[in-house]
């Protein structure tokens, strides 16, 4: 039985609340999402697949899926409650983040996506609003909704533009690079505050992906601006991450020195 706390927010195709499991007393997240909106925008798929996915990780670093079910108007997920909050917001309030806290929070969002990697998925959507702090101020991954198991590449076009690698903007097909890619996108909006390629509309960001056209501000490390240059290379094969050694040499650059692994 769950007993309703209060309401967490309210998205497009429902709302997220704060529940307790009367008997355990465990405090959890409720996401309620109507099925009549789901149908509406033919979204049946990626609710059946984020579902799947959240089923098949269980990692420290990732939103954790306790179980779901559905009555006659709503699918239900019962998810851990992560009361930190959006990382975005932190980081709007502080401008930016100095290196030790990118350190810290990237080494989560890394581990988690090497949990989902040797699963073959690919996360795909990778950005400061999907990322939430626990009560202890550690960061989860959540909103796996475009996560997908990838066996050779896809063709979806997903993700936000700032973050998107140039083979998803040229439509080459795509496999779980993207994330590497995005992941040096992250880094450089950590420490800068606004991610490397934006512009005021969609297609200039595209244009300066595709020119691959990254300007390293002046108080960005030696080691952060090699991290990002070898992440965001425009060959997917190329990427940190991409070679025999995997996520062992992402651990290992320089950037991650003395990091507690």
């Amino acid at each position: 039985d769950l007993k309703h706390i209060c309401p967490l927010g309210q998205g497009a195709f429902g709302k997220v609340t704060r529940v307790m499991h009367t008997s355990t007393e465990t405090h959890y997240a409720l996401k309620a999402q109507a099925k009549s909106a789901i149908v509406e925008q033919e979204l049946q798929n990626t609710v059946l697949q984020e579902r799947e996915v959240l089923m098949q990780l269980d990692h420290p670093f990732v939103l954790k899926l306790a179980c779901a079910f559905q009555d006659d108007k709503y699918i239900y997920f019962l998810l851990e409650l992560l009361p930190g909050g959006e990382l975005y917001k932190h980081m709007t309030k502080r401008k930016r983040f100095t290196e030790p806290e990118t350190k810290f929070f990237a080494s989560s969002v890394i581990l988690g996506f090497q949990h989902m990697h040797e699963k073959n998925m690919a996360y795909r959507d990778l950005k400061p609003e999907n990322l939430v702090l626990d009560a202890e101020g550690f960061l989860k991954v959540v909103d796996l909704g475009l996560a997908k198991m990838v066996e050779g590449k896809t063709f979806t076009m997903c993700g936000t533009p700032d973050y998107l690698s140039p083979e998803v903007i040229l439509n080459e097909g795509h496999d779980k690079s993207v994330d590497y890619w995005a992941l040096g996108v992250l880094l450089f909006e950590f420490v800068n505050g606004v991610p490397p390629f934006c512009a005021d509309e969609p297609m200039r960001i595209f244009d300066n992906i595709l020119s691959n056209r990254i300007k390293m501000p002046s108080h960005f490390g030696r080691h952060l601006s090699d991290i990002i240059r070898k992440f965001c290379k425009s060959k997917p094969s190329a990427r940190l991450g991409n070679g025999r050694k995997g996520f062992g040499a992402i651990k290992k650059h320089r950037f991650f020195s003395g990091f507690p692994w």
